[in-house]
């Protein structure tokens, strides 16, 4: 979606808002990836309690950024280009 909206030019409000869509939900595979793999390179170099150690459970910004910010971002993505295409077409 992100090279698409780039290649076809198109302008404003749209364009965010399509970029925007494309970019969460391939941020939303990635903070997966990183979550997992920062999870287990800190157990790799600090011990299997790290986590317990220092009080958290588990690493929590990719987490937290896969779980809540990227539905979040999707979401507004996609309402904000359906609604700005429907203008449009009005």
């Amino acid at each position: 979606m992100i090279f698409l909206t780039v290649k076809e030019k198109i302008k404003g409000a749209l364009k965010k808002f399509l970029i925007l869509t494309g970019v969460s939900a391939i941020g939303f595979f990635i903070s997966i990836f990183l979550h997992n793999i920062i999870y287990g390179l800190f157990i790799k170099l600090f011990g299997t309690n790290f986590w317990d150690r220092i009080g958290v459970g588990d690493e929590p910004f990719f987490f937290i950024l896969a779980t809540i910010i990227c539905p979040i971002a999707f979401l507004v993505g996609v309402i904000g280009s359906i609604v700005i295409f429907i203008r449009k077409e009005s």
